[in-house]
């Protein structure tokens, strides 16, 4: 690929062009990294998936936002720097075998990705197309955004088990 031409098909086209050599080159970079799924506390959407090396896993934890490694430019990438597109960084989680993260983040914004929609506004996600039964790409809608509910998070049946209950303790017959 070369040019804003070959870019603009790849980010916004409908062909599927996926680039199966990243991992070897990734690992040819010269940089130690591991991969960081980066997924929205609140909706638990995926956002971004990137790579951290030692540096980035620091600063993230010391700032409290996203910061990951570009293992294209190679330098410290801190998500929202240049966009505004922040995101707070809630939790780090570590797999099993210990060779992958997840940020668990809250975006300041509406933004998590580079690319731009239809309105020139910030898509939420980078995973913003799907595959449809051709195997083409087709643009999906952006996940709603929901504030914190109890009903979602425990069920509206525990919900109102647990307000029973808890009426019955402080109002005794």
């Amino acid at each position: 690929m070369g040019g804003s031409h070959d870019h603009t098909l790849l980010e916004e086209g409908c062909e599927l062009m996926l680039d199966y050599r990243k991992i070897q080159k990734v690992a040819t970079c010269g940089d130690d990294v591991v991969p960081v799924a980066v997924q929205d506390v609140d909706t638990r959407e995926v956002l971004i998936v990137a790579y951290a090396n030692e540096f980035a896993l620091a600063e993230a934890r010391r700032r409290g936002v996203c910061v990951l490694w570009s293992t294209s430019r190679r330098e410290l990438w801190v998500k929202g720097e240049t966009s505004g597109d922040y995101l707070d960084l809630k939790e780090v989680r570590v797999n099993c075998e210990q060779n992958s993260l997840l940020y668990l983040v809250k975006p300041r914004r509406a933004g998590a990705c580079h690319t731009k929609d239809e309105k020139g506004r910030s898509r939420a996600s980078c995973y913003y197309r799907a595959l449809d039964g051709d195997g083409w790409l087709v643009k999906r809608p952006p996940p709603k955004r929901k504030g914190y509910s109890p009903e979602a998070v425990f069920g509206a049946f525990l919900l109102g088990a647990l307000v029973a209950t808890r009426t019955k303790l402080l109002f005794p017959r």
